[in-house]
C-alpha cells in the first residue's frame, strides 16, 4: 500500500510535467524542386525533335528573362504546350488558310454596302513593289500565319501609297485598317510556337518595357526564342492557388483564372439553383478583353447569393470585385470570401478552388467539338510522357 501511494504523486508529476511540454516545432519547408541544366532540358524534349539544343537554349532564357525556376513541373509544360500547339514549329503552318483569309476579307468589304466587294476585288488585283504576285495569288498560297501577316502590311501599304487622302469607297482598306490594330482583321488571333494570345503578348511587353508594337511582337513570336520569351510567362508567371497543373493549362486555352472562375460559377449555380455556363468569365468581355457595362448571367447570379445569404454585403461592391476577376486578388474580395464561406455552412464542404472550364473552342483553326477540357487533357498527357522522359522511365 505505502509503495502504491507513493507512485501515485510520482505519475501525477510526471502527467503534468508532459502537459506542458512545447510542442515538436513545425516541419521544414519542402525544398523548392532544382533548377534544369542545358543537358536535362534537352532530355526533356521528344524524339524527333530539330534541334533540341537549341529549343533548350531557348526555352532556359525565356525562363531567365521571367526570373522563373525551370524546375521539372515548368519545362515540362512548356514542352507539352509546344508539343500541342505547333509540334515544335516556330511559325507553324495553318490548314486552309487561304480560305479562311479570303472568307474574312469578304466580310469585311460587306460592311461597307454594295461597292465594298467591288473596291476589295480590285485591291486584291495589285501587288507588292518588286512582287509579280497579285495579292490574291498569294493569298491562295498562304501557309502560315507569318506569311499572312507580310502580306497583310503589304496591302496597306499598298492603299495608302495609291490613296493617300482617303477618298470615299476607292480607300476600302485602309478605312479597314486606320485606327484598327492588324489583329482586328487577321482570321488567326494566336500566333507562335505556343500560340500565345497575340493581344496578351503586346500587353506583356508594355508591362516589361520592352517593344510593344504590334509587328514587331508578331515578328517576335514567330521566331523560337520569341515564342518562348512570351509563352513562359503566358504559362508559368502568375499564381494559382490550385497546384493541379491540369487547372494551368485549361487556364492557357481559356484565360488566366478561367478554372478558378469555372469553380466560382459553379458554386453559383448550386447555391442559387440559377443555371450558369462554367466558361470561366464572370463578367462580359469585349474583343480588346476589358469588361462591358452588360450585366451577364453570373453577376445576376451573385446578386441573387447576396440577397439570399449575405443581404449585410454592399450590392455595389459586387461587380467592382468581379471587375478582379482575372487577378489573383478576386480571391481576397468580400463578394468571393462570402461565397466559400456560405458554400461550406450549407454544402458542408469546402468550395472546390477550381474547376476545368466548360468551353467549346471556336476557331478557324480547330475542328468542331474541341473543349477547354479537351485540350488540358492532351497537354497534361503531353506533361506525364515528358517528366517521365526526365526520370528515365
Amino acid at each position: 500500500m505505502f509503495r502504491r501511494r507513493g507512485w501515485v504523486p510520482l505519475l501525477l508529476l510526471v502527467g503534468a510535467t508532459a502537459c506542458h511540454e512545447p510542442p515538436p516545432p513545425p516541419p521544414p519547408p519542402a525544398r523548392p524542386p532544382p533548377p534544369l541544366g542545358p543537358a536535362q532540358v534537352r532530355a526533356a524534349f521528344p524524339e524527333g525533335v530539330g534541334d533540341p539544343a537549341g529549343w533548350a537554349r531557348d526555352l532556359l532564357a525565356g525562363f531567365s528573362e521571367s526570373s522563373l525556376v525551370p524546375d521539372a513541373t515548368r519545362v515540362c509544360g512548356v514542352v507539352a504546350v509546344l508539343q500541342q500547339e505547333s509540334g515544335f514549329q516556330a511559325d507553324p503552318p495553318v490548314p486552309n488558310l487561304g480560305a479562311l483569309v479570303r472568307a474574312r476579307l469578304k466580310e469585311e468589304s460587306e460592311r461597307f454596302g454594295p461597292l465594298g466587294p467591288p473596291a476589295m476585288a480590285r485591291r486584291l488585283k495589285d501587288h507588292a513593289p518588286g512582287d509579280r504576285r497579285t495579292f490574291e495569288e498569294r493569298i491562295r498560297r498562304l501557309r502560315t500565319e507569318r506569311e499572312l501577316d507580310l502580306l497583310f502590311r503589304e496591302m496597306l501599304e499598298a492603299e495608302r501609297r495609291e490613296h493617300p487622302a482617303m477618298v470615299a469607297t476607292a480607300n476600302l482598306l485602309d478605312t479597314l485598317f486606320r485606327g484598327r490594330r492588324l489583329e482586328d482583321l487577321n482570321p488567326v488571333t494566336t500566333a507562335g510556337s505556343m500560340q500565345v494570345s497575340v493581344r496578351w503578348a503586346i500587353d506583356h511587353a508594355r508591362s516589361r518595357g520592352w517593344p510593344d508594337d504590334e509587328e514587331q511582337v508578331r515578328d517576335a513570336l514567330y521566331t523560337r526564342a520569341g515564342g518562348l520569351r512570351f509563352g513562359v510567362p503566358r504559362l508559368w508567371a502568375y499564381p494559382l492557388t490550385d497546384t493541379d497543373v491540369l487547372y494551368r493549362f485549361a487556364d492557357y486555352n481559356a484565360g488566366q483564372y478561367a478554372s478558378r472562375n469555372a469553380a466560382v460559377q459553379r458554386a453559383l449555380a448550386q447555391l442559387t439553383g440559377i443555371r450558369l455556363a462554367a466558361d470561366g468569365d464572370l463578367l462580359v468581355y469585349a474583343a480588346d478583353g476589358r469588361p462591358t457595362g452588360e450585366e451577364g448571367e453570373t453577376l445576376r447570379a451573385f446578386r441573387a447569393f447576396r440577397e439570399r445569404f449575405v443581404p449585410t454585403l454592399p450590392e455595389t461592391r459586387l461587380r467592382g470585385d468581379l471587375e478582379k476577376a482575372k487577378e489573383q486578388s478576386f480571391e481576397e474580395t468580400p463578394s468571393y470570401l462570402a461565397l466559400r464561406r456560405v458554400y461550406r455552412e450549407q454544402i458542408g464542404s469546402p468550395m472546390p478552388s477550381a474547376a476545368v472550364p466548360e468551353l467549346e473552342l471556336k476557331s478557324p483553326k480547330l475542328r468542331r467539338g474541341y473543349s477547354t477540357a479537351a485540350y488540358a487533357r492532351n497537354v497534361l498527357r503531353h506533361h506525364r510522357a515528358c517528366v517521365q522522359r526526365l526520370r528515365g522511365d
